[in-house]
């Protein structure tokens, strides 16, 4: 994202557009359910891709992971649900009314549970669950597979460590807030922010850092009220704490460890939203109004109208917000004046991401390696008896003269999932020249994979022909099934 320092200067826009980087994505799905669906920014208006099935009702979003393209989200139910964006696929955990989730990549999601157990949603189905020995209100899921836990004992906030699937605790670090041991695991779960190297959370009157490396205390800051709200810069190099009763912003700087300066806004916050790229900040006033801050002057440059929701408003890569007005989505302009009204677009689910993952493939990509077929150059490397026995035996195969006698088949192949439902769902849809998709079970190390495909084809132009009439999103694979 942008710097995280005030010296920029600022220019007509309140958010600058983005520089570049991965394409800019708007995920959209019916608040009630539905398939999702990715848009071009800006324009959102272009369908880059539509799920096979369909999402439940989203909450809000955990975590997208661009190596895998799987996106995290938590229901309404409060289950937790993984979309593929590459297979079109979508699937959801069993237990429902979750207490707080947490996935760094969209692959591994650790839940909270009503029970106190924590437990762990992965692609193949895996699942691990421990009871905890230690207070947990809210979870930090780390890159490199463990996972940082907070909780409140009395007027103590301890944080510890585990590596799943190992249950031992195996960091515990403790701080000293005051207050109770309810109001601050609300407060720890309702601010908790993971960022590059550092979780980040309030407890009581206290802003409280932990370098996620080595588990030593970052930050431990007393601000002299409640802590409301917390938002970081993309980079962490800079905090905004909102406080109760007060209707200035504190910005806390990572590096003097202390409020370096405050943001006076037109109302008290009720809650904080940071920009992706780091441009500005959004802030929710009373009723419907929207504060949005230029993180280039530490200053409001607009108040906007916007229902506050777990989605919208939303800040989009070309410096445009999408706000929420009623059934009714209003995409402003960069000078955040009204522009294109999007008719029922309130009632869609809404998400940011930056992805290539929709980008065309080259055609070049999905040729098969070819390797030499003929004899090695040096003969010294292998007799010429040897050779003489590779051609007769591709003669006896009945080769025409003397070739090896290899022959390619290609296969259609629209997705391998591991529910047998998903995949007679997905091929109850597909019809091409008549045909209908065939499922083949696969084990794989215990796991059975259900595969939807049709072939086999002569040649990968007929496979790709079949492919793209079939309106799905497919792959070409080379041999027969």
């Amino acid at each position: 994202g942008c710097s995280d320092r005030s010296a920029r200067p600022s220019g007509a826009s309140a958010f600058p557009p983005s520089p570049g980087g991965p394409d800019p994505v708007v995920l959209r799905t019916a608040r009630g359910g539905g398939l999702v669906s990715a848009y071009r920014v800006p324009g959102v208006d272009s369908v880059l891709f539509r799920t096979s099935f369909r999402a439940p009702a989203l909450e809000r979003v955990i975590a997208f992971g661009a190596e895998d393209g799987f996106l995290a989200a938590v229901d309404q139910r409060g289950s937790a649900v993984r979309v593929d964006l590459r297979l079109g696929t979508v699937n959801r955990s069993a237990d429902s009314l979750l207490r707080t989730l947490s996935s760094a990549d969209g692959t591994a999601i650790y839940a909270l549970t009503s029970s106190g157990t924590i437990t762990r949603f992965t692609p193949s189905g895996g699942e691990w669950s421990v009871t905890p020995t230690l207070p947990a209100s809210t979870l930090f899921a780390q890159a490199d597979g463990s996972l940082i836990v907070a909780g409140a004992i009395g007027k103590r906030v301890v944080v510890w460590r585990i590596r799943p699937p190992e249950p031992a605790i195996v960091d515990t670090l403790t701080f000293d807030v005051g207050g109770t041991a309810t109001a601050n695991a609300a407060m720890i779960a309702a601010t908790a922010l993971t960022l590059s190297d550092r979780i980040v959370f309030g407890a009581h009157e206290s802003v409280i850092a932990v370098r996620s490396r080595d588990m030593k205390p970052a930050l431990n800051l007393d601000l002299g009220d409640p802590i409301r709200a917390i938002e970081a810069t993309p980079s962490g190099d800079r905090l905004f704490v909102a406080l109760d009763d007060d209707r200035k912003l504190r910005v806390v700087d990572r590096f003097e460890e202390e409020v370096s300066g405050k943001i006076a806004l037109p109302a008290q916050p009720r809650a904080l939203r940071m920009d992706p790229l780091g441009r500005g900040l959004l802030a929710q006033g009373g009723g419907d109004s929207v504060f949005v801050v230029s993180l280039a002057s530490d200053a409001v440059v607009a108040t906007v109208r916007s229902d506050w929701r777990a989605d919208l408003p939303l800040v989009l890569a070309d410096g445009t917000l999408v706000l929420a007005r009623g059934d009714d989505a209003v995409i402003t302009t960069p000078a955040m004046a009204d522009g294109r009204t999007i008719p029922r677009g309130g009632l869609d689910f809404w998400q940011g991401i930056r992805w290539n993952g929709f980008r065309p493939r080259a055609e070049g990509l999905d040729q098969p390696v070819n390797f030499r077929m003929s004899a090695p150059r040096d003969s010294m490397d292998r007799g010429d008896s040897v050779i003489s026995a590779v051609n007769d035996s591709s003669t006896a195969t009945g080769a025409p003269g003397g070739s090896t006698g290899v022959s390619a088949n290609y296969m259609v192949t629209f997705a391998s999932i591991q529910s047998e439902s998903q995949a007679r769902a997905l091929a109850s849809k597909i019809r091409v020249d008549g045909q209908a998709p065939r499922i083949s079970p696969i084990d794989r190390r215990g796991t059975v994979i259900y595969r939807v495909e049709l072939g086999p084809f002569a040649t990968r132009e007929e496979a790709t022909r079949v492919g793209r009439a079939s309106g799905q999103s497919y792959w070409i694979t080379e041999g027969t099934p």
